[in-house]
């Protein structure tokens, strides 16, 4: 999911990251992105995806309270020479620091947005507000991946991501910019989606693109990988007189 070098002891950790992937029609995709640039197919369609990300403080302050949320549309792309790599369409971030910064001396669409997460083992919900109102909505919990979703596992997911090393345009204060190896500390969650909407997609250039939700997902670290297979066996209670059943093993 994207690597830069980056000091070791100025990493923050990852507490919360949330991937919605949509598909858009491919030649209006092409028009959209820079020359050098191409969409990136899968199975006929062009792929963006609104990546959330809640980060904690730098490692450098150990004793500092706080972090920063981001999210960012991210478009699946080929350069000219065949490399695959990702193009930032746009950033939202809750830090007015990054946001100026990011919109004065680095390339891109930037804003500066508040960030309203809830969740818990089975549930999320994600709210973002910006200068325009509502930027990105999205409510749903932990499922099996949908049927007739352009990736039908989480392992189909990370091996479309883990290919997309380079990301454009470059953001130091991005969460890319740590260095995290994703693929190797944590694992896709599928998620049943309720209720989802994007103002950046809706609107502007990109609604031409009739950009649709393929599927939802929720990144956890991969200890918790396997919470979701075993729900149902600590969900079962025995009946009274009845002995209990063996935990699970696996």
């Amino acid at each position: 999911m994207a690597a830069f070098p980056a000091l070791p002891l100025g990493r923050r950790p990852v507490r919360t990251r949330l991937l919605a992937v949509y598909r858009f029609d491919p030649a209006l995709a092409a028009e959209l992105l820079p020359a050098n640039l191409a969409p990136r197919l899968v199975q006929g369609h062009a792929i963006a995806a609104a990546c959330y990300t809640r980060l904690g403080a730098a490692r450098l302050f150990p004793g500092r309270e706080g972090g920063s949320d981001h999210l960012a549309y991210r478009i699946a792309v080929r350069r000219d020479d065949g490399v695959e790599a990702t193009w930032i369409a746009r950033r939202e971030t809750s830090s007015w620091l990054k946001a100026r910064c990011g919109s004065k001396f680095l390339r891109g669409e930037y804003g500066r947005s508040a960030f309203r997460m809830k969740e818990d083992a089975f549930a999320i919900e994600l709210a973002v507000e910006g200068e325009r109102g509502e930027e990105f909505y999205l409510r749903g919990e932990a499922a099996a991946a949908a049927p007739n979703a352009l990736f039908a596992s989480g392992q189909a997911l990370e091996s479309f991501l883990g290919e997309d090393r380079l990301v454009r345009p470059y953001d130091v204060f991005a969460p890319e910019a740590d260095e995290l190896d994703l693929a190797q500390h944590f694992a896709p969650e599928s998620l049943a989606v309720f209720e989802a909407r994007s103002a950046f997609l809706a609107e502007g250039p990109f609604a031409r693109a009739a950009a649709e939700l393929d599927s939802a997902w929720r990144i956890v670290t991969r200890r918790l990988a396997g919470t979701t297979a075993r729900r149902a066996a600590f969900r079962m209670m025995p009946e009274r007189g009845s002995p209990s059943p063996a935990m699970p093993s696996s």
